[in-house]
């Protein structure tokens, strides 16, 4: 009588590993796919419809430039300080995608969303281990026949879970830049800041504009202003208050705090130098 044994066996080996190797084929896979779209999955807008003007979005042809940051704050900062406007945010976990497949998502998000710039980055947070199992019902269970016996396999794996953030910009038009004379936004001090700097009250600079006013005062990300023209600024009602006050040409006399110092600066209220013209 022919022995089955050996070559069955052989034939059994064969399928499981055929078996074990397409399950977690499928499992990765399924993961990555989910990953992948998490981009366009978790993305909030900063703003309703139709806040920014039309004109600022990307045209219909033109591609979006994917910049990935190793620190990804300074690189919003210096995206932002060349007169570009946030318009919305991505952040998940998940293992680790692919940069081909992180683009690829990252170009299709932009085109959704009309974005000329996508800066992103990831973080290693931690690594998951992870338990799996696979049955098959075909199984060998002697050496003369196949029966629907389960026979299990089970094992694990390990998995690096990272962090993905990603920022969408697009320019802001000259028509509009006039709004952030004389040349940087700025904002409420958050809790963070105020232990930080030992400070409680004022408005923090959040972004200088290049080539403004500001930028050759040299103000920079981080100053707290405390004081304009001897008004005491606690709060950024405060602040826009007294902005909406002030005339092309004024002189602004600031109180500032930067690295628990107090600087006087002195800049004009415009938003460019004025060029010097040929008599």
């Amino acid at each position: 009588m022919q022995n089955l044994e050996f070559p069955a066996k052989k034939i059994y080996i064969y399928n499981m590993k055929k078996i074990a190797l397409y399950s977690l084929l499928v499992i990765a896979m399924a993961l990555f796919s989910s990953c992948a779209s998490n981009f366009s999955k978790f993305y909030t807008p900063w703003h309703e419809d139709n806040y920014f003007p039309e004109n600022a979005f990307l045209k219909d042809g033109e591609k979006p430039q994917i910049i990935k940051a190793s620190d990804l704050n300074s690189k919003f900062r210096e995206i932002s300080s060349n007169w570009y406007w946030c318009i919305g945010s991505s952040g998940f976990n998940s293992a680790q995608l692919s940069e081909k497949e992180t683009y690829k998502s990252l170009r299709k998000l932009a085109l959704a969303q009309k974005a000329k710039i996508v800066l992103w980055a990831k973080n290693y947070t931690n690594t998951d281990i992870n338990s799996y199992a696979f049955a098959s019902f075909n199984s060998f269970a002697n050496a003369s026949f196949y029966s629907n016996q389960a026979t299990a396999f089970a094992g694990t794996s390990s998995v690096k879970k990272y962090d993905y953030f990603a920022y969408l910009f697009i320019p802001i038009p000259d028509e509009n830049k006039s709004v952030y004379t004389p040349g940087f936004s700025v904002s409420d001090l958050t809790q963070k800041d105020r232990e930080l700097h030992k400070q409680n009250t004022g408005v923090k600079v959040s972004i200088v504009f290049k080539n403004t006013i500001a930028y050759y005062a040299n103000i920079t990300h981080g100053d707290i202003i405390t004081e304009i023209n001897g008004k005491e600024i606690h709060t950024l009602k405060d602040y826009l208050k007294f902005y909406k006050k002030a005339n092309p040409g004024d002189i602004w006399d600031l109180v500032i705090i930067r690295k628990g110092k107090k600087k006087k600066l002195q800049l004009t209220f415009d938003l460019f130098k004025k060029k010097k013209t040929n008599q």
